[in-house]
């Protein structure tokens, strides 16, 4: 697994972590809390491992040029 995930990636990751988990905690009900809240734990995962597999399989790096 190589980090492929920048700081300002993984910042807007965090921040949707947050939003996510505060529309799945005070904005909505039933099933929508429960899609809001596993989008925010799948936000929250993947800005912490630094890795994303979509971008993987896209092969997207925003981490700028590999050293």
């Amino acid at each position: 697994m190589v980090p492929n995930v920048g700081s300002t990636d993984r910042l807007v990751r965090y921040i949707l972590a947050v939003v996510f988990f505060l529309i799945a905690f005070f904005g909505s009900s039933g099933i929508w809390a429960w899609v809001f809240g596993l989008l925010g734990v799948i936000m929250a995962v993947t800005a912490t491992l630094n890795f994303c597999p979509i971008w993987a399989a896209f092969k997207i790096n925003t981490r700028g040029k590999a050293t």
